[in-house]
Protein backbone atom coordinates (compact mmCIF):
# COMPACT_ATOMS: atom_id res chain seq x y z
CA UNK A 1 0.00 0.00 0.00
CA UNK A 2 2.68 2.19 0.61
CA UNK A 3 4.47 1.66 -2.80
CA UNK A 4 0.68 2.73 -4.00
CA UNK A 5 0.46 5.46 -2.20
CA UNK A 6 4.15 7.20 -3.37
CA UNK A 7 3.38 5.82 -7.15
CA UNK A 8 0.10 8.37 -7.00
CA UNK A 9 2.19 11.49 -6.12
CA UNK A 10 4.52 10.66 -8.58
CA UNK A 11 2.27 10.13 -11.00
CA UNK A 12 0.74 13.04 -9.99
CA UNK A 13 3.55 14.94 -10.18
CA UNK A 14 5.01 13.93 -13.39
CA UNK A 15 3.80 16.74 -15.11
CA UNK A 16 5.72 19.16 -12.98
CA UNK A 17 8.79 20.57 -14.48
CA UNK A 18 10.71 21.50 -11.16
CA UNK A 19 13.05 18.76 -9.96
CA UNK A 20 13.07 17.19 -5.96
CA UNK A 21 16.98 18.75 -5.18
CA UNK A 22 15.40 22.17 -5.58
CA UNK A 23 13.30 21.30 -2.56
CA UNK A 24 15.58 20.62 0.35
CA UNK A 25 15.74 22.72 2.75
CA UNK A 26 17.35 23.88 6.02
CA UNK A 27 16.48 22.47 9.27
CA UNK A 28 15.06 25.49 9.89
CA UNK A 29 12.88 25.64 7.01
CA UNK A 30 11.07 22.11 7.96
CA UNK A 31 8.44 21.45 10.23
CA UNK A 32 9.07 19.68 13.32
CA UNK A 33 8.28 15.76 12.55
CA UNK A 34 5.83 13.81 14.76
CA UNK A 35 7.13 12.03 17.17
CA UNK A 36 4.50 12.68 20.75
CA UNK A 37 1.44 12.86 19.92
CA UNK A 38 0.32 12.59 23.97
CA UNK A 39 2.58 15.73 25.42
CA UNK A 40 1.70 17.37 21.71
CA UNK A 41 -2.23 16.84 23.18
CA UNK A 42 -1.28 17.96 26.59
CA UNK A 43 0.34 21.33 25.49
CA UNK A 44 -2.50 22.11 23.21
CA UNK A 45 -4.83 21.52 26.30
CA UNK A 46 -2.94 23.93 27.98
CA UNK A 47 -2.66 26.60 25.03
CA UNK A 48 -5.85 26.04 23.87
CA UNK A 49 -4.29 25.88 20.38
CA UNK A 50 -4.94 23.13 17.84
CA UNK A 51 -2.20 19.91 16.55
CA UNK A 52 -1.74 20.71 12.93
CA UNK A 53 -0.55 17.52 10.83
CA UNK A 54 0.18 17.83 7.73
CA UNK A 55 0.69 14.28 6.07
CA UNK A 56 3.85 14.24 3.75
CA UNK A 57 5.59 11.99 1.05
CA UNK A 58 9.43 12.55 0.56
CA UNK A 59 9.96 14.70 -2.57
CA UNK A 60 6.58 15.26 -3.00
CA UNK A 61 6.64 19.09 -4.68
CA UNK A 62 3.02 19.87 -3.56
CA UNK A 63 3.96 18.91 0.39
CA UNK A 64 6.99 20.97 -0.26
CA UNK A 65 4.49 24.17 -1.29
CA UNK A 66 2.26 23.48 1.39
CA UNK A 67 4.64 22.65 4.11
CA UNK A 68 7.28 26.62 2.84
CA UNK A 69 4.35 28.78 1.50
CA UNK A 70 1.05 27.91 3.97
CA UNK A 71 2.25 26.17 7.32
CA UNK A 72 5.90 27.59 7.91
CA UNK A 73 4.60 31.14 8.07
CA UNK A 74 2.25 29.98 10.75
CA UNK A 75 5.38 29.42 12.88
CA UNK A 76 7.54 32.49 11.48
CA UNK A 77 4.56 35.22 11.28
CA UNK A 78 2.64 34.79 14.69
CA UNK A 79 4.07 35.46 18.22
CA UNK A 80 4.57 32.06 20.35
CA UNK A 81 1.01 31.95 22.50
CA UNK A 82 -0.92 32.30 19.36
CA UNK A 83 1.13 29.69 17.01
CA UNK A 84 -0.91 26.02 16.72
CA UNK A 85 0.94 23.21 17.28
CA UNK A 86 2.56 22.18 13.60
CA UNK A 87 4.01 18.43 13.01
CA UNK A 88 4.44 16.47 10.02
CA UNK A 89 3.83 12.73 9.78
CA UNK A 90 5.91 11.19 6.27
CA UNK A 91 2.68 8.46 5.72
CA UNK A 92 5.63 6.02 4.51
CA UNK A 93 7.83 6.07 7.62
CA UNK A 94 7.89 3.43 9.88
CA UNK A 95 9.39 5.48 12.40
CA UNK A 96 8.67 5.28 15.51
CA UNK A 97 6.29 7.82 17.56
CA UNK A 98 3.65 8.10 20.74
CA UNK A 99 0.31 8.04 20.24
CA UNK A 100 -2.44 10.19 22.22
CA UNK A 101 -2.32 7.19 24.79
CA UNK A 102 1.12 7.23 25.12
CA UNK A 103 2.05 3.86 23.27
CA UNK A 104 4.79 3.75 20.61
CA UNK A 105 3.12 3.36 16.98
CA UNK A 106 4.34 4.69 13.79
CA UNK A 107 4.06 7.98 11.22
CA UNK A 108 2.04 5.18 8.93
CA UNK A 109 0.06 4.01 11.37
CA UNK A 110 -1.16 7.66 12.15
CA UNK A 111 -2.05 8.04 8.87
CA UNK A 112 -3.94 5.05 8.89
CA UNK A 113 -5.92 6.17 11.98
CA UNK A 114 -7.00 9.50 10.06
CA UNK A 115 -7.55 7.38 6.84
CA UNK A 116 -4.83 9.80 5.05
CA UNK A 117 -4.16 8.19 1.71
CA UNK A 118 -2.50 11.51 -0.23
CA UNK A 119 -0.25 13.97 0.22
CA UNK A 120 -0.20 16.33 1.55
CA UNK A 121 -3.18 16.54 3.55
CA UNK A 122 -3.52 18.52 6.80
CA UNK A 123 -5.53 17.82 9.82
CA UNK A 124 -6.75 20.09 12.49
CA UNK A 125 -6.53 18.10 15.71
CA UNK A 126 -7.74 18.69 19.52
CA UNK A 127 -6.24 17.53 22.75
CA UNK A 128 -7.68 14.68 22.26
CA UNK A 129 -7.09 13.60 18.76
CA UNK A 130 -10.20 14.66 17.74
CA UNK A 131 -10.91 15.63 14.27
CA UNK A 132 -11.87 19.92 14.81
CA UNK A 133 -12.59 20.32 10.92
CA UNK A 134 -12.90 18.44 7.29
CA UNK A 135 -8.88 17.80 6.26
CA UNK A 136 -7.44 19.78 3.88
CA UNK A 137 -6.53 17.15 1.02
CA UNK A 138 -4.26 18.01 -1.72
CA UNK A 139 -1.95 20.79 -3.12
CA UNK A 140 -2.16 24.15 -3.67
CA UNK A 141 -3.81 23.85 -7.76
CA UNK A 142 -5.93 26.62 -7.99
CA UNK A 143 -4.61 29.06 -5.76
CA UNK A 144 -7.03 28.89 -3.07
CA UNK A 145 -5.57 27.27 -0.23
CA UNK A 146 -4.56 29.75 1.75
CA UNK A 147 -8.08 30.91 2.49
CA UNK A 148 -9.16 26.79 2.75
CA UNK A 149 -5.79 26.94 5.65
CA UNK A 150 -7.77 30.26 7.10
CA UNK A 151 -11.27 29.17 7.58
CA UNK A 152 -9.87 25.48 8.70
CA UNK A 153 -8.01 27.56 11.55
CA UNK A 154 -10.62 29.48 12.48
CA UNK A 155 -13.29 26.49 12.87
CA UNK A 156 -10.67 24.79 14.93
CA UNK A 157 -9.77 27.34 17.28
CA UNK A 158 -13.41 28.68 17.46
CA UNK A 159 -14.34 24.85 18.31
CA UNK A 160 -11.24 24.79 20.89
CA UNK A 161 -12.95 27.66 22.23
CA UNK A 162 -16.42 26.52 22.80
CA UNK A 163 -15.47 23.89 24.21
CA UNK A 164 -13.28 24.97 26.62
CA UNK A 165 -16.47 27.49 27.34
CA UNK A 166 -18.70 24.47 28.08
CA UNK A 167 -16.11 23.22 30.53
CA UNK A 168 -15.92 26.35 32.42
CA UNK A 169 -19.73 25.78 32.93
CA UNK A 170 -19.46 21.69 34.04
CA UNK A 171 -19.94 20.57 30.56
CA UNK A 172 -17.76 18.02 28.92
Amino acid sequence: MARLRTWICRIATAGLLWSTQAYAASPADNLPMLSNLHSDGLRAQDTGKPIVILFSLPGCPFCHVIRQHYLMPLLRDRKIPEQPILREVDITSADPVKGFDNAVTSHQAVAKEFKVWIAPTVVFLDHKGRLLTEPIVGGDTAGMYGGYLDRAMEEAERKIAARQTNTTRGRP
